[in-house]
């Protein structure tokens, strides 16, 4: 399989309402698809989300300068099987945080191309599919105001929810504590902070909020503040986990040997890809670190299914965070709906051969929410 061109596409998708947490407000999914070509006319989809406050990207460099070098480096380069394709990827991985949401829409994308090349499924490259769909992870964010959470915590119990976690870095933080507990008993809820506060800030706060039922507490404080999160762990007694701290093997770790975390949330979208991701998760099984699969808000259907998929077949997980976010959270996904098999094909029960990532992808829908006209690069 050799590319025989690329198509970079900048994309802004409106939400169907607002997502807020401490670090970030959005009202619209913006993001990078890459579309890699080969000469039988078979296409290759993958998805960057760059976030600046987690891997150092931002949109506008990644899209004109970062993945066009890219998209050039591998019109130069060809592989005989998946596993050779594979050993290419893993080589090529960037060391550094930056570069890693660039580097995972690629690596998504020229997976799914040589899948379908030779017949081979992604989820063959991580072990095969092994489990039945992960329960969906809820997040609830600042989007749902205090004055309502009753109720919409009230929604989740009836549905039998019970992988919950609430954003909190707000003034009211006692207040949604207590709805929660009041509604859900001694359900354990996750928090998240999005490195909201400083050191002594995360002190006093979780020393408050450690009354209620709390199964972990994600990034309390800034990425590199390992000292405080190790003493939230052994002064307060509560389980960290690692979220904007956690991107490279390198990173996890510097975590593990500060004694830091006893959660690793993983993300596909931020970790370089699927295959340094699941590296990561088998570095923190042998350490004794357990793992949490979260998604990156704003996903299309593109990335959601590649993280179904490293669910279904990488093992360590209880839920998914933003389940099938893409049908609820966009107003509009970009997989094409008038396909058979355009939706998430390893959502179900375990299935059989699927090539590639297996989606198809809605060009229609593509160039309605582009905001330029797209780069090509090679023969497109």
């Amino acid at each position: 399989m050799r590319p025989s061109g690329f198509e970079l596409w900048r994309l802004s998708i409106p939400l169907r309402g607002s997502f807020a947490h401490a670090a970030s407000s959005r009202t619209s999914s913006d993001l990078v698809l890459v579309a890699v070509h080969d000469d039988e006319g078979r296409v290759g989809w993958g998805e960057a989300l760059p976030r600046t406050y987690v891997t150092g990207e931002d949109l506008d460099t990644l899209f004109e300068r970062d993945a066009p070098a890219l998209a050039q480096q591998w019109l130069a380069r060809e592989a005989g099987d998946m596993d050779e394709l594979t050993a290419m990827l893993r080589a090529a991985l960037p060391t550094q945080r930056y570069g890693l949401s660039c580097f995972g829409a690629f690596e998504l994308a020229l997976l799914d191309l040589g899948g379908q090349c030779w017949g081979r499924s992604i989820a063959d490259v991580l072990g095969g599919i092994a489990r039945e769909p992960l329960p969906a992870g809820i997040v609830i964010g600042f989007e749902v105001p205090t004055a309502k959470l009753e109720r919409h915590c009230g929604v989740l119990r009836y549905g039998k929810r019970r992988h919950i976690k609430m954003k909190v870095g707000a003034d009211d933080d006692i207040e949604r504590m207590a709805i929660c507990a009041r509604v859900f008993g001694d359900l354990k809820i996750r928090i998240d902070a999005n490195a909201a506060w400083s050191a002594d800030e995360a002190m006093t706060r979780l020393e408050a909020l450690a009354r209620f039922p709390i199964a972990s507490v994600e990034q309390p404080v800034a990425p590199d503040d390992l000292a405080t999160m190790r003493r939230i762990r052994e002064t307060l007694g509560l389980a960290v986990m690692a979220d904007e701290s956690i991107c490279t093997a390198k990173d996890a770790l510097r975590l593990i040997d500060a004694g830091a975390a006893d959660v690793f949330n993983i993300r596909v979208g931020k970790m370089g890809g699927v295959l340094a991701a699941r590296a990561i998760c088998e570095l923190s099984r042998t350490r004794g670190i357990a793992t949490s699969l979260g998604t990156m808000v704003g996903e299309t259907g593109v990335l959601s299914v590649a993280s179904e998929v490293f669910g279904r077949c990488v093992p360590g997980f209880d839920y998914l965070d933003g389940k099938g976010q893409s049908a609820f959270l966009l107003a509009e996904d970009i997989l094409d709906p008038s396909t058979p098999d355009s939706g998430p094909p390893h959502s179900g029960p375990i299935s059989g051969p699927i090539s590639g990532l297996g989606v198809r992808v809605s060009r229609d829908r593509v160039t309605k929410y582009a905001i330029s006209a797209p780069t090509r690069i090679g023969r497109v």
